[in-house]
């Protein structure tokens, strides 16, 4: 179902989860339409950053892989807007800051309840799994998991738990009609990432 452009920023629903963005090194932020060429250009722009960053490789890579997830997961998982022009379009936003010792990736779309209920069983799929039994929830949505009619075999959020040790949070925010704003939060842990690139490196 497609409604009317409703604008909802993800910076606004931060405010009331105490999240000062001014306050952290802001990596990236986006707010607009989210395709497959939104994930080219944020990419790009992210390689940009991290020339001038001082980030290991290692959490770099973590965080180009959680970026592309959240956006699949944003163009598979948000309600479609009309425009003032009349024409469809998925919004959704992201933004990346850096904290002494994590990186924090947070994501934000508007979606229905329909929508919402499957995030919310996603939620509690993945509550307090331990890294070998989301290795298993992944093998085990390879081999037995089908395509959904969003076109995806629900690994995006399996994925992203396992690549930050299940530091992930989920958050749903009420507008004034009977969507919600909802909001992923991902924490890359850079002190546990740069210890394994800098003992590999030592070997």
């Amino acid at each position: 179902m497609a409604i009317k452009a409703n604008i909802q920023l993800l910076t606004d629903y931060l405010r009331q989860l105490n999240i000062d963005i001014q306050a952290n090194n802001v990596i990236l932020l986006y707010e607009g339409e989210v395709n497959h060429n939104t994930i080219k250009v944020l990419l790009i722009t992210l390689e940009h950053r991290f020339k001038k960053s001082t980030l290991s490789r290692i959490v770099q890579k973590k965080i180009f892989n959680v970026l592309v997830e959240c956006i699949q997961n944003i163009e598979k998982h948000t309600a479609t807007l009309i425009t003032e022009n009349n024409e469809f379009c998925k919004r959704g936003s992201i933004l990346i800051i850096e904290k002494p010792n994590e990186i924090v990736i947070f994501s934000g779309n508007l979606v229905d309840q329909e929508q919402k209920k499957y995030l919310l069983q996603k939620k509690l799929q993945l509550q307090d799994k331990n890294k070998q039994q989301l290795r298993s929830m992944y093998k085990q949505q390879l081999i037995e998991g089908t395509i959904n009619h969003k076109g995806g075999a629900g690994l995006g959020f399996i994925d992203m738990a396992r690549k930050t040790n299940n530091q992930i949070d989920f958050y749903f925010f009420g507008t004034n009609s009977d969507f919600n704003f909802f909001v992923n939060r991902i924490i890359i842990n850079k002190i546990i990432y740069e210890s394994v690139n800098n003992s590999s490196k030592n070997r």
